[in-house]
Parts: structure tokens; C-alpha cells; sequence
């Protein structure tokens, strides 16, 4: 256990989404800090083709939400929880929140949003049950007063392999992994048809959460028309695999949804891994780690990437700003009244 951490000793109900596997990583780490963790996913819907489903109709599963949370307040109700920590509270209803708050009445409430406002229904009607709540977008914490700035992090697992470029050479000029959404496949296809033009390597894994997802995409998007079913992946790519491809990569390419400033996950792995980003989010200059050399910001149209960027080695960061962004940091803030 570490003594010196704000947790040590804690009892915390971990309540947050199924994310690439971030949410245990997060369970994990609280853990080595000294808390006793119980963790479940916000989400009463777990399988692809539901989650895909949900996407398209939030409501459409109430009452299996309803049945899942009652569930788990019947099975923690005699824990004397010191927290509960939700991560987006996008299915927890009022009404559960006010059977979690009655049950659990020596909890502090805390809420990280690492989606933003527009994205969450109906969340600023929940924002009152919490007792911190933090948010990685700017723009909403400027908007609520009640909202704390917190920008996410990097797991320990992204770390810089310092040995790897002295022994291997980079297959990629750029390479891009994400969930397809909004305007995102656009910009890639420009992106792609700049890289040929050129002679930049361009990788790409395209993520779609189900064959439901595809067609629904597939009639209601127009940059959609062209395209075949075996141009995306059903499957999540694994951590391992992605941060083997960024090691064989000179930069990373990051497209935040249009309606978020809020920095993406992919933002900080790549400071973890000390590669070079190119992103459509303008809000980055704003933070400590903005370095033009390491980061270029394009636009949603009309994109091109200077031969010089790739060509610049990546400049390190103070050591400090490293830490700073690192998981257990990250946790320690949260918690840190």
C-alpha cells in the first residue's frame, strides 16, 4: 500500500464505461495507490451489436438499466463506500443516483467527464449529486461553474521504449486508430489521398462497434456510399498492438469529435510514447505540452502536412510534465480534496 497516497485505505465504487480496457487500467492503479476497488461498467449493455444499438437509440434500454443498477446497490449496499466515482454518467437515471445517495450516505460523490456536455444526455440535470465534478473539455468548464478543468492522461504501459527506434527502423509516416464517428472518415479519406499524393505511409485502423453500425452509416452518411464492409474493423485492436505500430510510426494522427475541445485519450499516449501528433483539436495550443515541432494543427478541410514536420526530431518535454500526465497523478488529483 502506499501510504502517502489520498486513497490509501479507501473503499471506492467505481462506476465508469467500457473503454479500450481504460477503466481497468484506472481500477488497477487505484489499487496500487492503496484503495479497496469495486468496479462495474456504466453501461447495463455489453456486447457490440447492443452498444451499437444504444448508440443509435439511448433510451431504448431503461429497463434493463433500471433491473443492472438495482442489482448492484442490492449487492453493495452494506459497503461503507468512502467514494463513488462515475466516469460519464450517461445511463445512471436520477432516480438512481438518488437510491445510490440514500444507501451510500457516507460517500463523497465525484464525476470525471471525459466526453463532453453535448455528447451526454441529460447530464447537467445530474451535476448536483456530485459533490467534484471535473471535465476534460474547456469550453464546459467555462461554461458550468460547478466544473473543474482536468485534462485526461496516459497508462503506464505507453511509456517511451527508449531502445526501440536505436535498433529498428519506422515503417509509418503517420498512423491513426479510432472509433469512426461524426466527420472523422472524411477527413481521414482527404488525409489518406494527401499521404499518396506525397509518398507518405499512412496506417490506419478504421473501428466500427458492429455490422449494424456500417449500415446504418452506410444509408444515412453520404462519405459512406463508396465505401465496403471490409474497409472498417469489428474487432478492437489490442493495446500491445497499437503501441507496437506507434513505436513503428514517426507521428500519430488524433481527430477529436467536432462537438468536443476536450484533448483526446490518443493526445496523451502519444506524450507518454514521446511521438509527434497531428490534430484537428486548435484548443491544444493552449496546454503546457504544446510544442510546434512536436505537434501541428490542421484543419477539418483542406488539410496539408509540411514535409518538415515529419522531418523535425521530436523535442522531450520537461520531466515534470511527464509526470504530471501520468495515470497515478491523474487518480491522486482526483482524489485530492
Amino acid at each position: 500500500m502506499n501510504k502517502n497516497s489520498a486513497i490509501a485505505g479507501k473503499k471506492i465504487l467505481f462506476i465508469a464505461p467500457n473503454f479500450f480496457g481504460y477503466e481497468l487500467k484506472i481500477k488497477a492503479k487505484m489499487e496500487q495507490l492503496g484503495a479497496s476497488v469495486a468496479y462495474y461498467d456504466v453501461r447495463s449493455v455489453s456486447s457490440a451489436f447492443d452498444r451499437s444499438i444504444l448508440k443509435v437509440f439511448p433510451n431504448i434500454f431503461k429497463k434493463r438499466t433500471k433491473t443492472y443498477y438495482n442489482e448492484i446497490l442490492k449487492a453493495n449496499k452494506s459497503v461503507d463506500y468512502d467514494y463513488v466515482f462515475i466516469i460519464k454518467c450517461d445511463m445512471i437515471s436520477i432516480h438512481i443516483l438518488n437510491e445510490m445517495k440514500s444507501i451510500f450516505k457516507n460517500a463523497k460523490f465525484y464525476l470525471y467527464l471525459w466526453d463532453s456536455i453535448k455528447n451526454v444526455p441529460g447530464i447537467t440535470n445530474k451535476l448536483s449529486f456530485f459533490s467534484k465534478v471535473l471535465s476534460f473539455d474547456r469550453n464546459d468548464v467555462k461554461k458550468h461553474e460547478n466544473i473543474g478543468f482536468y485534462p485526461l492522461f496516459y497508462i503506464d504501459e505507453l511509456e517511451k521504449d527508449k531502445s526501440y527506434l536505436a535498433e529498428n527502423k519506422l515503417k509509418y509516416d503517420i498512423c491513426f486508430f479510432g472509433t469512426i464517428h461524426s466527420d472523422r472518415y472524411r477527413i481521414i479519406k482527404e488525409i489518406k489521398n494527401y499521404c499518396a499524393m506525397n509518398n507518405y505511409s499512412f496506417y490506419t485502423f478504421l473501428y466500427l462497434q458492429s455490422n449494424f453500425i456500417y449500415w446504418f452509416y452506410k444509408f444515412t452518411k453520404r462519405e459512406f456510399a463508396s465505401t465496403k464492409f471490409k474497409d472498417f474493423n469489428y474487432e478492437k485492436l489490442s493495446g500491445n498492438s497499437i503501441s507496437q505500430i506507434v513505436k513503428e510510426s514517426g507521428v500519430v494522427l488524433d481527430i477529436e469529435h467536432p462537438k468536443q475541445t476536450g484533448l483526446t485519450m490518443r493526445t496523451f499516449e502519444v506524450i507518454g510514447m514521446e511521438k509527434k501528433l497531428i490534430t484537428t483539436n486548435k484548443d491544444i495550443v493552449n496546454y503546457d505540452f504544446y510544442n510546434p515541432n512536436n505537434i501541428l494543427v490542421i484543419p477539418r478541410k483542406g488539410i496539408s502536412i509540411p514535409k518538415d514536420f515529419l522531418a523535425i526530431e521530436y523535442e522531450p518535454l520537461d520531466v515534470d510534465i511527464y509526470q504530471k500526465y501520468s495515470i497515478g497523478n491523474w487518480i491522486q488529483g482526483i482524489f485530492t480534496e
